[in-house]
């Protein structure tokens, strides 16, 4: 049997145009190839943010080991989570009474939480209750003290003191209640005979006075977020072999025997370009589960060795490496190298089947030799 040289081209041409298209892609958890009721199906597992776009999951078809694969289905399976933490909130009022029977007054027992992730009913701490004044004003009033005299002659106030202390402070004399405290009797009538008084002393003062009170208080309880962490995607693809269309036993023309060789050659140069490169890097862009594509590097079954340096765009912290599914096959069991700068990671491939993918954290330590954590099987 001879496969169509036409054929050839385009699916090289075809495979040509759709590796350089992929700049960007989400790497998968899972890759399997399976035969169920007779049906050759590709399924791929992906786990993807919920911020992020599913469509670009669903691949055109392709081909592996003499497959031809074509989206199916897509199935969708929410990761949910559920956490309770403790939280305080701090709130604040104002009184103008500091008393604490009027701060519980305004201070309700309990309040509800929510900031839109966190939510839960929380309970007023008394220990936390603190009182403060909001500020001061200045306030005048009188101070008033009072003296009393006996015995006096007379109802003279020249007999009265002028001034009095009280408190440190000099109060004046501002008023004199007078009094008969005895009698005489001269000739036929009662004369007083002595007096008493009374007197007032004052003094203007003045004082700071709160304008009012601020009180802060702690409400602390338990509050509960849920929601959606992550989704994880299974992509079926339905295979069917690719048929090779068996050619007429013909005599070719001079004419057809050069174009033939012409595009022979066209054919050998395009499957050069297109083979020298056996494996893609990705490097993770940070959201998720996506990553960019840096390149394609060729590496040799027998000594499989990736030389990271050699990327035009030389990738840092998380990448992911695809193998295409026949160089996979023979490296199956053996220890690839990835070579960075002075830095060294070793990666066993184990259970091959199809294309080969892992992922790789180079970190930014000093030189070390790990094994790198494997992302399909």
């Amino acid at each position: 049997m001879k496969k169509s040289l036409m054929a050839i081209l385009t699916t090289m041409v075809m495979s040509s145009m759709l590796i350089g298209a992929a700049s960007a892609s989400y790497i998968p958890d899972d890759v399997s190839y399976q035969n169920i009721n007779g049906q050759q199906l590709a399924v791929k597992i992906y786990t993807l943010l919920p911020d992020q776009d599913p469509a670009a999951l669903m691949e055109n078809e392709f081909e592996n080991d003499g497959t031809l694969y074509k989206f199916s289905d897509i199935i969708k399976e929410e990761q949910h989570y559920d956490e309770v933490n403790e939280h305080t909130e701090t709130v604040t009022i104002t009184t103008k009474s500091k008393k604490l029977e009027d701060i519980l007054a305004e201070l309700a027992p309990t309040i509800a939480y929510d900031d839109g992730t966190w939510s839960g009913t929380l309970a007023l701490d008394h220990n936390t209750i603190k009182t403060e004044a909001a500020g001061y004003q200045s306030s005048s009033y009188t101070v008033t003290a009072t003296k009393t005299f006996t015995g006096l002659a007379s109802n003279d106030s020249a007999l009265i003191d002028k001034t009095a202390m009280k408190d440190g402070r000099t109060l004046s004399l501002s008023n004199i209640a007078w009094s008969v405290e005895s009698t005489a009797l001269v000739g036929d009538e009662l004369v007083p005979a002595t007096y008493s008084a009374v007197a007032t002393y004052t003094a203007s003062a003045s004082t700071s006075v709160a304008t009012g009170y601020i009180t802060t208080a702690d409400y602390i309880g338990k509050v509960t977020s849920s929601g959606i962490s992550s989704i994880r995607y299974t992509v079926t693809y339905l295979g069917t072999p690719i048929e090779v269309p068996e050619e007429p036993e013909t005599m070719p023309t001079p004419l057809a025997i050069v174009g033939f060789f012409v595009a022979f050659g066209a054919g050998v140069l395009l499957f050069c370009i297109c083979t020298s490169k056996n494996t893609t890097v990705y490097q993770s862009t940070g959201n998720g589960n996506e990553f960019d594509r840096c390149g394609r590097l060729r590496i040799k079954s027998k000594n499989p060795v990736l030389n990271l340096d050699k990327l035009r765009d030389v990738p840092s912290g998380m990448i992911a490496v695809e193998i295409d599914a026949g160089t996979a096959r023979k490296l199956f069991g053996k220890t690839i190298s990835v070579v960075k700068q002075d830095r060294t990671f070793q990666h066993i491939v184990d259970k091959v089947d199809g294309q080969y993918w892992f992922k790789l954290d180079l970190g930014d330590g000093e030189q070390v030799l790990a094994m790198a954590p494997e992302v399909a099987e």
